[in-house]
């Protein structure tokens, strides 16, 4: 797998960290910042887990397709990603909901949900 970090291949994606909200001196609630930075990373579709289990796979009316809202991203240490983050890749929203620590391979994989609610800032 580590050779695959070395491809010219590599997916960009915007990675979005969400800052903690806090109450101000009025006591008015205040959102937690958005910040952002480039990753670069392989994102597969599917997940290391059954992809096509009830609930979790959707199915076309139309038939013959088959897609899910989940995707395994890898990415090297020096991207430090966690749990809770968000993932924006081809127009896109994805939450970080699950991280595998493959960090004696020198890179970690993360599992990944389509995010229909969340717009990027």
């Amino acid at each position: 797998m580590q050779r695959a970090f070395n491809a010219r291949m590599l997916s960009k994606v915007k990675h979005y960290t969400i800052g903690e909200g806090h109450y101000n001196d009025d006591n008015d609630w205040v959102e937690g910042t958005v910040t952002s930075r480039n990753v670069f990373g392989v994102i597969k579709a599917g997940n290391k887990f059954s992809q096509f289990d009830e609930g979790i796979s959707i199915h076309s009316d139309e038939g013959g397709h088959r897609t899910s809202d989940y995707r395994t991203l890898y990415v090297i240490d020096k991207y430090s990603i966690d749990i809770g983050d968000k993932i924006r890749f081809k127009d896109t929203n994805f939450n970080i909901i699950q991280q595998s620590d493959e960090s004696v391979y020198g890179f970690n994989s993360f599992i990944i949900e389509k995010d229909k609610n969340w717009e990027a800032p």
